[in-house]
């Protein structure tokens, strides 16, 4: 019967790298982790059946990671994961990283050590490679990052999209000094400033980096932000916020300094939550689409888990501009 010392013998790989690739630890490249299954094939080495009996025990905990629990989107997201996932017999796990690499990783230690049975990853540091040469062969589906699908399964929102229509119609209304507002510099993010920009240049105007705002994330940020625009003396005629509670912000200060909105400035939110129903006037905003990424993340997350092999999936969905008053 073949043993880890003929894998070692074929692979051409210390019988520790064999060892570490066997076990799914976190840190084995993907060519070390091919060289194994290579010399598995062909030998035909069988686990011990114990062991793999032991791997094979479910907790029915899912794991979620997600940079804040208060963040408006995270928030949101998280309610709709947990909804779904007890629908089918499991349990989320939140694991908030406050933007910190070690505790992501720490989150991808608990997995290999079967402390749940999968993570969804909705916010994280590492590109699609190391996050899989983290996790091994263990399930890890992407939520919400704007990845590929070269490693694992992702869903995504076309978020270069989203801000590009939001832009296009504000331009086509005839406002030409627009302001865009991000949370923090992520990729995400990026695509978002990188549909604004495209916008501009579609219509043949200029757009530069002082239109961009950074940093803005609450209620009482949009407020911030509108009582210095106002301040300046040079208030846009539309802004683009990343999340409707910005936008509620900028529309308490516009009301507070007497700004007409959408007469004087237009304002744009993003999520479609209650709180744009509320609003004087009523927001305009886009659509996250968390209701159908959560359905289709709950079903590609039962089929890996019962063993389903196949290429990852990448899913991108679009979001729709719902046009209200403040536009």
């Amino acid at each position: 019967m073949p043993t880890i010392i003929d894998i070692s013998r074929v692979s051409g790989l210390s019988k520790s790298t064999v060892s570490r690739v066997l076990n799914d630890h976190p840190h084995v490249s993907m060519e070390s982790r091919q060289k194994v299954q290579e010399a598995i094939k062909e030998l035909g080495y069988v686990r011990n059946t114990h062991g793999v009996q032991l791997r094979l025990q479910a907790s029915h905990h899912i794991g979620v990671l997600v940079p804040d629990v208060e963040h408006p989107y995270f928030s949101q997201l998280v309610r709709a994961l947990s909804r779904a996932l007890s629908c089918v017999g499991y349990q989320l796990v939140i694991y908030q990283t406050e933007l910190s690499r070690e505790f992501e990783r720490e989150v991808y230690a608990r997995l290999l050590r079967r402390e749940m049975d999968a993570v969804i990853i909705a916010h994280s540091h590492f590109s699609e490679r190391e996050i899989r040469e983290y996790i091994g062969s263990h399930v890890g589906i992407i939520c919400n990052e704007a990845m590929d699908g070269e490693f694992l399964d992702v869903f995504r929102l076309d978020e270069e999209d989203a801000i590009f229509q939001a832009t296009a119609f504000l331009l086509s209304k005839g406002r030409r000094n627009l302001v865009f507002c991000m949370d923090q510099l992520t990729p995400l993010q990026e695509k978002r400033w990188n549909g604004f920009q495209l916008a501009h240049k579609q219509a043949g105007l200029s757009c530069t980096q002082s239109q961009c705002y950074t940093g803005l994330v609450t209620m009482e940020d949009g407020y911030a932000l509108g009582e210095q625009l106002s301040a300046t003396g040079q208030l846009p005629d539309g802004i683009i916020t990343g999340s409707d509670f910005v936008a509620t912000g900028l529309l308490k200060a516009a009301r507070q300094r007497g700004i007409s909105v959408p007469q004087e400035m237009s304002v744009i939110g993003f999520d479609n939550l209650p709180v744009g129903l509320m609003t004087t006037p009523e927001l305009t905003t886009l659509t996250n689409c968390i209701p159908e990424m959560v359905r289709d993340v709950t079903e590609c997350l039962i089929r890996r888990l019962k063993g389903m092999q196949s290429a990852p999936i990448a899913e991108t969905y679009k979001s729709s501009l719902i046009i209200r008053s403040s536009t």
